[in-house]
Formats: structure tokens, sequence, C-alpha cells
């Protein structure tokens, strides 16, 4: 009978077993493998995500617990302008506010035009003798508002001082972002706060927070920076930028310019006429000069 040679000897099965048994192990410790590093990754991502929502919310928090109601600026017409009739000093409001704001009263479009406008409330022609009326609509946080600055502010300086004309400045918040802590509406109660409590210090303030917008490069400046700013002016209102004193008011104005057709900055009236749609190839000197007959 003959001998079967393909049949494994009892030592040969045992091995056979044990080698089964080791790549089983292995197959079970690859899989427990697999799954903790699918469970760490997956913590690790809701935590991202938990620590992403946080920082977002800590950040938009401040836009969100602006309310609608606070306490007016008395240096700001009814439009949130504060009007300069020197370099030192303000003009009285013709159409003062009172002691509070309330920007549910006030008509935001909800459909907004891509036009500019061609009128706005509170900017006219003037009456014989009476001085020019320049009004900027202008956003702390906003590069073209600073080149406007840097390249006008001489310019506006010479008018003032010749009593040829005011320049009223209606700061907004069309910028806010909360990577910079709502800075444009930050800075733009800075200047109320300003206004109300050193006008004499108001011009300045405006023109150096402005020239700090290339050093920043748009990320704007802390609370306390500002309050240096101010205090560099001459007007010590630390308390009144911290304690968000005029945000409701900022939130006020910029209300009213999207009511008015405002959708940009800087937006230019002189004498009741909008620099983007009359003087669309003009620099602003021209077209201001012609304006006043100064051509």
């Amino acid at each position: 009978m003959a001998t079967n040679n393909s049949r494994k000897t009892k030592a040969e099965r045992v091995a056979d077993s044990r080698a089964r048994a080791r790549q089983m192990q292995e197959q079970q410790r690859r899989r427990e493998r697999r799954n903790r590093t699918i469970a760490i990754w997956g913590t690790i991502g809701a935590v991202v995500l938990v620590v992403g929502l946080v920082i977002a919310f800590v950040l938009t928090r401040g836009a969100q617990d602006i309310p609608d109601q606070g306490q007016a600026a008395s240096s700001a017409n009814q439009q949130g302008g504060v009007v300069m009739t020197g370099k030192t000093t303000l003009g009285e409001p013709e159409d003062k506010l009172g002691g509070e704001v309330d920007t549910s009263t006030v008509n935001v479009p909800e459909e907004p035009s891509d036009e500019q406008p061609e009128s706005i409330p509170g900017a006219e022609e003037p009456a014989d003798g009476d001085p020019a009326q320049i009004v900027i609509y202008a956003d702390f946080n906003c590069s073209h508002c600073a080149e406007f600055e840097e390249t006008n502010n001489g310019y506006l300086q010479d008018l003032l001082a010749e009593g040829k004309a005011t320049v009223e400045y209606r700061m907004v918040g069309f910028l806010d972002n909360p990577g910079t802590g709502n800075y444009s509406s930050r800075a733009a109660a800075a200047s109320y706060c300003v206004a109300d409590e050193a006008p004499e210090s108001y011009d300045a303030f405006v023109s150096d927070v402005f020239a700090t917008y290339s050093q920043k490069s748009g990320a704007g400046l802390s609370n306390e920076e500002l309050a240096d700013i101010a205090s560099a002016a001459g007007a010590d209102v630390a308390s009144c930028i911290e304690d968000d004193t005029y945000r409701p008011m900022v939130k006020y104005a910029t209300a009213k310019a999207q009511e008015s057709g405002v959708r940009g900055t800087p937006t230019v009236f002189v004498n009741g006429k909008n620099w983007a749609v009359d003087g669309k190839d003009q620099s602003f000197q021209e077209f201001a000069d012609a304006q006043m007959g100064d051509e």
C-alpha cells in the first residue's frame, strides 16, 4: 500500500494552527488600531469644531449685543453727521438728535439699489454768502477712505481755514468684521466720544486714525490704541470708548446712510451733488472747486 506523502504530520498541523491564530490576532490588532485612530481623529475634529464655534461666538457677540436704542451724540445731526466749521470747531446741529437714537425706526431697504444716490438728506446748495457744504460718508477701515483723507486733508483744512466750506463726516460701520472686533464701528463710536467731549480734537483724531490704516493693513486698532490716539489729540475719552457709549449711535448712523441709498465709502457730496455721479472724470479737488465756482 502506497504512503500518502502529502499528509501533514501532527507537528506540522500544530504549526499551521498557531500561524493562523497569530494571523487572526494581528488582523484583530490592526482593526483595533484603525478604530482607535478613527475615534481619536473624530474627537479632535469635534474639539476643533467646538473651539471654532466658541471663537466665532466671542468675536461676533460684540456686534450682536449692541442694542438698537442708545445714547445720541450731542454733536451729531439727524443723519449722524458731525460738522466741522473750522479745524478745531464743530457746528451746532440745526436738526439735533434727542437724548436717544433708535435704529429700529430707520427704514433700511431690503433690496438696496446698486445705483449711486443723486441726493441725500441734509445736503443741498447753500444760500448765497454761506460756505459750501461738503459731506463725507466714510468708514475707518476703508482703504479708499484712508487714501481720500491722505490726499485731500490739506485741501479740506484750507477750505475750513478760509471759511469757504464746512466739512461733515458721517462715519459708518459698513466694514465691520469679527476678525477686527468690529473695528469700523468701534472707531466711529470713538470719534463721537471725541466730538462730544473734546470737539477741538475731533479733526486731529479723525486724521490720525485714518493715518494708521497703512500700518495696520486693515487689521484695525484696539480700544486702548484708539484711546491713546484720542489722548495724543487732547481728548481723554478712554472710558467712553471702553463702555461702547456710542455704538448704538454708530448703528443708527449706518442705518441712516443705508436708508439714504449710500452703499460704499467714501461717498462725497459737495453742495448737494455726488462726486461719483457729477464728477466721475474729475479729482475731488477739481470737482469741489467747480461746485464752489473756483475753477
